[in-house]
């Protein structure tokens, strides 16, 4: 009996102990509108570290249900609000504390009230991207995404609309961290369709963690479109004509409490004009040959594109989110070849050839997303899913004509793809302590891709054109990837900081053909790691040195057998055994801040191995053929050094990448190296009352390819905009190269077989005036974080 009561007052005496736990409550109301806010993160602190972290419910409630006695403090923070500290929060044990109403003030009142002190810069280094600001900058009104991309230090956009960063093209885009299926077969055209005016930031991750999909040796460019947090109805109209694009955009918001809609959506038109000259002579034991070629050309181009997007946060920790982006883009080129072929003991062939080619596409992607937070701050859980569809039909016709301008032979061939990719992606955030971070998920990836064409021809040059069965064929092509990572993060304010994680995606494809040919299939599994260190030092100053290794999975321009006889002496087509690459990457980066100053610096090396080039062959007619292999080495070393300064009124930028490249393949016996670099210069001068001026400029270097080299050349533009409207409007004016009417490169290939010399001129002097409205009512409204699928795993096409 006695025992027993011992045990019972144990038990009680253990109980009371639980029971001494007291609650600390509160609500937490709008200083101005007196309503509750939501989803405002409370974090309760002891000499200075912090215990626990609760977010705000729908009513605006707080609560932490264990705590000891003792004294505290509540920090709360909130996006758009300033921080509110309160000191002296006393709980005595097995008493509850209700704190009662809590007033929290917004960082900024009505817009139409808020006076800019500081605006952010045009270019910030953060410590795993560089971001580009595109927002401030006034030169790329009425232009386009590759606009925007040229102003970026490491980024190159070449006079065909190609992107290269740090002298590769193998990077992979994103838009507003998700995959454009259109990517895989033109970045070029996907950055036509986006206005400039369009885009908040353009972010280059060159060191991207496990989180990212393991594509992209060079690293990733993420398009960040603006996007509206106000609350109530508002929006913006923007409309821009010039000598060579149109654009006509605009969005409308609507958002009330937890439920938010947003409609955006726009039409751009674009022209271009250009000649090409080419001289090639081949060589085959002796029997030599020379054609000489002049190409003028002219497009057109109109581009649609539209999204809808709906949140709804059901209550403080859950929301429920849905996408919708349609396009619709048809471009249209006309071509006049002039044809001047001579070879020993062959007559002269003299000929014009008259080719029309449009590309057509259409697509869309639909994306259900459910985001859970955690009363810990910055703990998430996510399931994102997205299925898109697309249809990427290109279509050319050609008349070929004699030296009396008798047509005498006809062509056409329709070539018609299908892409449908489906995406689930499951990830999970846990904050280990107040700077350490464990982030691990799950990834697959389903994609079909067909492409169907057929050639006809006419050799009589009569409108009775006949089917050519062996140019046709049918590629049906099937890839699934699965994935997984883990990643962990420490960020201390005056120690090292580690950014560490791996990732492992398996990859599966099924290809077949209706023309003969075998059909294969191939897995294969890849370990990504990556490492990053960074270390703030004394006076401002930031290190940081990283390791990553990507992996690139060729897509559909490269792996399509379609075999394009539009140009009678240049063909081209795909090769569907393409293998992906594998790159290894590492970078030590320098950063200082002085005042209004700073100076950035990245020494980098990157190593391809198995590269996919383009391998051009030539035959005995003298016409050649492009297609793609793995048969090369790809090493670059290099550095890029950029700054900015503001001396009052007048702001720069400016930035130098350096770097050398060595191309080397024992299979083609050729090898090629060479030192490349570009300039960048950036000028803004405020001459206050909403009137600003800039300048912008940017130098390439002659560059090496594998067979061949491209000369250089120059751009730059001039900017005006003025506020206008109370400040709900601006109106912009910008010309481009006034001083030259086109730019022109040269180009040279060479192999033991032939050599080939060549000039390419682009038409672009022109100009562009730009106006911009905002419309209905805007007062502050904070968001929560959200995330959304990034399928940045494919090797994106070219122009």
């Amino acid at each position: 009996m006695k025992q027993l009561f011992l045990v019972a007052l144990l038990l009680g005496g253990i109980g009371t102990s639980f029971a001494q736990k007291s609650k600390i409550s509160g609500f937490l109301l709008d200083s101005t509108s007196k309503q509750a806010v939501e989803f405002a993160t409370v974090a309760l602190l002891k000499d200075s570290k912090i215990l626990e972290g609760t977010t705000t419910e729908v009513t605006g409630k707080f609560t932490f249900s264990k705590v000891s006695g003792g004294s505290y403090q509540l920090k709360i923070t909130f996006v758009g609000y300033r921080d509110k500290i309160i000191n002296n929060v006393v709980v005595t044990e097995g008493n509850d504390l209700d704190l009662g109403v809590i007033s929290f003030a917004q960082a900024a009142q009505q817009l139409q009230e808020v006076q800019v002190v500081e605006q952010k810069a045009l270019f910030e280094d953060k410590p795993d991207r560089l971001v580009y600001n595109a927002e401030k900058d006034i030169t790329i009104k009425g232009g386009n995404a590759g606009d925007v991309l040229r102003k970026i230090p490491a980024v190159a956009v070449d006079l065909d609309g190609n992107v290269e960063l740090r002298g590769s093209s193998n990077i992979k885009v994103l838009i507003n961290n998700k995959p454009s299926n259109l990517m895989a077969k033109s970045v070029a055209e996907v950055l036509k369709l986006i206005p400039a005016d369009d885009i908040k930031q353009i972010e280059v991750i060159t060191s991207p963690s496990a989180k990212y999909d393991a594509e992209g040796t060079a690293g990733i460019i993420n398009i960040i479109t603006k996007r509206n947090t106000l609350q109530g109805v508002n929006g913006k109209a923007n409309t821009s004509i010039g000598r060579w694009n149109d654009n006509y955009n605009g969005n409308l918001n609507y958002r009330k409490k937890s439920v938010g809609v947003t409609a955006r959506g726009g039409f751009n038109k674009w022209r271009n004009l250009g000649e090409n000259s080419v001289t090639r002579i081949t060589t085959l034991e002796n029997y030599q040959t020379k054609l000489l070629q002049t190409t003028s050309f002219k497009g057109t181009g109109e581009n649609m594109y539209g999204n809808l997007s709906a949140e709804w946060d059901i209550d403080s920790l859950n929301r429920l989110s849905a996408g919708l982006n349609f396009y619709d883009g048809k471009n249209a080129m006309n071509f006049d070849y002039v044809n001047d072929f001579t070879a020993p003991s062959e007559p002269r062939s003299l000929f014009t050839r008259k080719l029309y080619r449009i590309y057509d596409w259409n697509g869309g992607t639909l994306n259900f997303d459910y985001n859970k937070s955690f009363k810990k701050p910055k703990k998430e859980f996510n399931i994102l899913t997205m299925f898109s569809k697309e249809v990427d039909d290109s279509y050319y016709n050609l008349d070929q004509l004699n030296a009396e301008n008798a047509i005498y032979y006809r062509e056409k061939s329709p070539n018609a793809s299908r892409n449908h990719e489906g995406t689930i992606q499951i990830d999970f955030t846990n904050p280990l302590d107040s700077v350490s971070t464990l982030e691990i998920g799950a990834k697959a990836i389903l994609r079909n891709v067909k492409s169907d064409y057929r050639v006809a021809t006419a050799l009589d040059g009569s409108s009775d054109f006949q089917d050519v069965p062996a140019l046709a064929n049918l590629f049906d092509y099937n890839q699934q990837v699965a994935s997984s990572y883990v990643a962990y993060s420490r960020v201390s304010k005056n120690k090292w900081g580690i950014n560490a994680g791996a990732r492992y995606e398996h990859t599966f494809i099924q290809a077949a053909f209706l023309a003969g040919t075998v059909p294969f299939s191939s897995n294969y599994g890849n370990i990504i790691p990556n490492l990053s260190l960074s270390r703030n030092l004394p006076k401002n100053q930031k290190l940081k040195l990283s390791y990553s290794q990507r992996i690139q999975r060729p897509m559909l321009w490269f792996l399509n057998p379609y075999v394009n006889a539009s140009e009678p002496k240049a063909t081209y087509s795909g090769n569907p055994y393409l293998k992906p690459e594998l790159t290894h990457s590492a970078e030590a980066s320098y950063n200082v801040y002085i005042k209004e100053s700073s100076v950035n610096t990245v020494l980098f090396m990157r190593q391809t191995n198995n590269a996919i080039e383009r391998i051009r062959t030539v035959n005995e007619d003298g016409s050649t053929h492009l297609t793609f292999q793995n048969i090369s080495q790809n090493i670059s070393y290099g550095l890029t050094l950029s700054g900015s300064t503001k001396i009052k009124k007048f702001s720069a930028n400016t930035s130098l990448n350096l770097y050398y490249n060595i191309l080397n393949s024992p299979a083609l016996q050729a090898k090629n190296e060479n030192w490349m670099y570009r300039i960048n210069l950036n000028g803004t001068y405020d001459f206050g009352k909403g009137l600003k001026a800039q300048f912008f400029g940017f130098f390439n270097s002659p560059r090496v390819m594998l067979q061949g080299k491209v000369s250089g050349y120059a751009y730059y533009n001039l900017a005006l905009q003025k506020e206008v409207l109370k400040k709900k409007g601006t109106i912009g004016l910008g010309v481009d190269n006034i001083f030259a009417p086109f730019l022109e490169q040269k180009i040279t290939f060479a192999s033991p077989a032939f050599t080939q010399e060549g000039s390419s001129k682009y038409f672009n002097r022109g100009w562009r005036v730009s106006f911009s409205y905002e419309f209905g009512k805007m007062t502050s409204q904070p968001q929560r974080s959200k995330k959304s699928i990034s399928n940045d795993d494919k090797k994106g096409g070219e122009n």
